[in-house]
């Protein structure tokens, strides 16, 4: 799909770092997600694990709002954050450009991606539609192979700026 858009815009476009990433999804903020601390405000905000999930698949933790959607929702469905971007947290778990590795131990320190360690596994950012409270938030980070295919991972791409 990269190099689809490149061809089709002649912009440079790429997954964004994991740090790039978590900046654009704080827009600022400090608090566990942009909107503020209260999980149950997400609903404005995000496609989450809330009540109308839990309408048929009723175990675990949720939100206590009803955000309408069971699976992923349209793009721009919610309310965007700060810098204007929507969908930073929810709806769909976000592939990032760094290899996996289990902590920031010897991360780059100037937001470059990280290309070295565990690259077997890649870095997702976000959250997804099924996530409950605990997992929404804007420091949340996994690791998952590459090979992956299921209804709960997407990307974000970012534009190389000459």
């Amino acid at each position: 799909y990269v190099e689809w858009l490149a061809k089709r815009t002649g912009q440079r476009y790429r997954l964004p770092t994991e740090a790039e990433w978590e900046y654009a999804a704080r827009a600022g903020a400090i608090a566990a997600r942009y909107w503020g601390e209260d999980p149950n405000q997400a609903c404005r905000y995000a496609n989450v694990a809330d009540q109308s999930r839990f309408q048929t698949w009723s175990f675990g933790n949720k939100h206590e709002c009803n955000d309408g959607f069971y699976f992923t929702a349209p793009v721009g469905s919610f309310a965007p954050n700060r810098f204007g971007l929507n969908d930073m947290l929810g709806n769909a778990h976000e592939w990032t450009a760094d290899c996996g590795n289990a902590s920031y131990n010897g991360a780059p320190s100037d937001g470059a991606a990280w290309l070295t360690g565990n690259c077997s596994l890649r870095v997702l950012r976000g959250g997804a539609w099924g996530h409950v409270p605990r997992f929404v938030r804007s420091a949340l980070r996994s690791r998952i192979t590459t090979v992956n295919r299921v209804n709960y991972l997407g990307f974000r791409l970012a534009r190389t700026l000459e």
